[in-house]
């Protein structure tokens, strides 16, 4: 008798862990719309000194993409800030959005990294 408790027990536990796994487990795909982000770096590091300046992008895909800066200079900033301008630009207008920007300087170095994302449906 102790066994056959025991049987419909386990039994019983078998078809409630099913049960609620099948909630689990379904997926309704028709209902469920995935969406794909894609995201770009761009890190500006411009330096004072023998090191040289320079913008690295990179794609989504991996690609990478290297500009060249001017050295800093505090007498010629805009040279370096109408390239950095251009590039943000140009990845606006390619339908990226601006979604965390950081940066730091010293006396002789300023870096900046700004992150893009869009969907890519």
């Amino acid at each position: 008798m102790k066994r056959i408790y025991f049987i419909s027990i386990a039994l019983f536990a078998l078809i409630v862990i099913i049960t609620m796994s099948s909630f689990v487990f379904t997926s309704q795909q028709g209902d469920i719309q995935t969406t794909e982000e894609g995201y770009i770096i761009v890190r500006t590091t411009e330096i004072y000194g023998m090191m040289p300046s320079s913008m690295i992008t990179i794609y989504e895909d991996g690609t990478v993409e290297k500009k060249d800066l001017k050295k800093l200079n505090p007498k010629t900033m805009e040279v370096n800030l109408l390239t950095i301008h251009a590039k943000l630009n140009e990845l606006k207008n390619k339908g990226y959005k601006l979604i965390s920007t950081t940066g730091g300087n010293s006396d002789n170095f300023i870096s900046t990294t700004y992150i893009f994302s869009k969907i890519l449906n």
